[in-house]
């Protein structure tokens, strides 16, 4: 389908007139005769009944005018959208919320004080959600703490974070302390499981840090939070005789991405 016949017959219909529609389209009277002959014939049906200068629209016209207007509309945005791509390279990069919330909420702050016209789309999901959305070409750059193995991702360490244990009191005011689980990745509860005496059962588990935070003085619970919070949150206490984590941090994305250059630009700028 030509979009320019549907132009022209929704001009010829507004206008009731071929002449007026050709000075609007800026095109010869016989032009516009023409293209409504060559879309009457593509449908196999008349569009118009002209009686010298009264031009009405024929039934199946009338039929064919709400579809023309949404195909034209339709037709308008699909072209605004694929002008903007053009002139944005629109980025997303998918990663879980505490991810997020620790390290790479600053690191967006560094990325838009160096490119303050850059484009991006910040995802928060779980990390087997946006592993789904990369394949499927809905995400362009993953965050993880862990690397998947599959031959068409591209896997770059960015480095190591350390997590440590902290509360809201160096002491539990009675008993054992409550613990919050927060999600740092599959293989983090392995290493989380030895470090805790008795494993206990978490009284909440989230994927928000921030969240977990707010909660130790309510709860009197503990949790696993990056260490440099300690610097951030006075009110944060670290439990003494559990070491901190070590964790690594990587970005993944697809090795064929049509964003491959711009992924390797922006990871220039230090996460951790």
């Amino acid at each position: 389908m030509d979009t320019e016949l549907l132009k022209t017959f929704l001009e010829v219909s507004r206008t009731r007139h071929f002449g007026r529609a050709a000075e609007a389209l800026y095109l010869t009277q016989s032009a516009v005769s023409f293209r409504i002959r060559q879309l009457e014939t593509q449908l196999g049906v008349s569009l118009f009944t002209r009686h010298r200068n009264n031009i009405r629209l024929t039934p199946a016209g009338e039929s064919l005018l709400p579809y023309a207007e949404n195909l034209m509309s339709t037709w308008q945005l699909a072209k605004k959208e694929v002008t903007r791509s053009l002139q944005h390279s629109l980025l997303s990069i998918g990663a879980t919320a505490s991810l997020w919330e620790a390290w790479l909420g600053q690191w967006l702050q560094l990325l838009y004080q160096q490119r303050p016209t850059l484009q991006l789309e910040a995802r928060i999901a779980l990390r087997h959600g946006l592993i789904n959305q990369l394949h499927e070409r809905q995400l362009d750059l993953l965050i993880s703490t862990e690397a998947p193995k599959m031959e068409e991702l591209t896997c770059q360490l960015l480095g190591n974070f350390s997590l440590s244990l902290f509360a809201a009191s160096a002491e539990p005011e009675t008993g054992e302390r409550p613990y919050i689980r927060l999600e740092w990745g599959a293989d983090f509860h392995t290493h989380e499981s030895r470090l805790l005496v008795n494993n206990p059962l978490p009284v909440m588990s989230t994927t928000s840090a921030l969240l977990a935070r707010s909660l130790l003085p309510t709860t009197g619970a503990c949790v696993f939070l990056p260490s440099h919070w300690a610097e951030l949150y006075p009110d944060l206490t670290a439990i003494a005789d559990i070491p901190p984590l070590v964790r690594p941090l990587y970005a993944v994305w697809l090795q064929n991405s049509d964003q491959r250059a711009q992924i390797r630009q922006l990871l220039k700028t230090p996460m951790i």
